[in-house]
């Protein structure tokens, strides 16, 4: 599994922008380079196996289109290094049939490839997604949460954390059953995701427990962002009587602590709203930050 981790952290890093390209370049060239030992050696230095590992990184990295068409680029390599070697064959279609075969196997391998990779992906997303809200975890949100502040640290900029609680969602499971509580938390979720930005980090972390992490936002931006969310979130939840929310929102200047203990600030904030009553926000510019 930590191969594959390191696979799939490779995929995301290259096949982006430009580096698309440059690995598509360097696999052809690496196919090329090959075919023409092939050719130059007369086909005696047979490096078939070897292709594999180009066909395989575009298979894994662009998807199954992507690894076919380098499938085809390998074996068409294959037939013409053959064709035009000074090596004779018992009978011209041999080499075609050759190419045939190696072309079968290469596509074979792509598919196996790319079917490991789609179980990765699903096992990855099972495991820092809430099956419930599709949210992130807990799990998924503390790992992109650290990176998040990392990135605020090296390049400082403004960062937010708010932590919501849905007020009497005991009771409202208790007195409409436990798939009435659950319809509340899918809608809650999508009121989150409504009302914030593409950029920001939404989950699920407890039973009815969310967090939103909202990198390089200035105060009075969270300030209006967090009474969006506040709002969103209690008018959707109006079809759920008594449940409402209770907010703790914590902004910092420049996050100078871990992620952890910035969520746990935002934690804080928001029993403290409990404590007064439920049904608020408060919002908190933090000391030192």
């Amino acid at each position: 599994m930590k191969r594959l981790a390191s696979l799939d952290f490779l995929g995301a890093t290259l096949w982006t922008g430009w580096r698309r390209g440059v690995v598509f370049a360097v696999c052809i060239a690496v196919i090329l380079l090959l075919g023409s030992i092939r050719t130059a050696t007369d086909a005696e230095l047979t490096f078939a196996s070897l292709v594999l590992l180009p066909v395989l990184l575009i298979a894994w990295l662009g998807g199954t289109l992507s690894g076919l068409l380098m499938a085809v680029l390998a074996a068409t390599m294959w037939l013409v290094a053959d064709i035009y070697s000074a090596r004779e064959f018992s009978s011209i279609w041999i080499p075609w049939i050759n190419a045939l075969v190696r072309f079968l196997t290469y596509c074979l391998v792509v598919l196996l490839v790319c079917k490991v990779k789609s179980q990765f992906v699903k096992e990855r997303e099972l495991a820092t997604h809430d099956a419930l809200t599709g949210l992130l975890n807990r799990r998924g949100f503390m790992s992109r949460g650290q990176l998040e502040v990392k990135r605020s640290k090296r390049y400082p900029s403004h960062f937010t954390v708010i932590f919501m609680d849905l007020d009497n969602f005991k009771a409202l499971n208790d007195g409409m059953g436990h798939s009435f509580g659950d319809a509340a938390l899918r809608a809650t979720g999508r009121a989150i995701q409504a009302a914030t930005r593409t950029s920001d980090l939404v989950a699920r972390i407890g039973g009815d427990e969310f967090a939103i992490a909202m990198p390089e936002i200035d105060f009075d931006s969270a300030h209006i962002a967090a009474h969006k969310l506040f709002n969103a979130v209690n008018c959707a939840l109006d079809a759920y009587p008594p449940t409402r929310a209770s907010v703790g929102v914590a902004w910092f200047q420049e996050p100078g602590v871990p992620f952890s203990d910035i969520l746990k600030c935002a934690d804080e904030l928001m029993y403290n709203v409990t404590a007064r009553g439920k049904n608020k926000i408060l919002i908190v510019r933090v000391a030192g930050s």
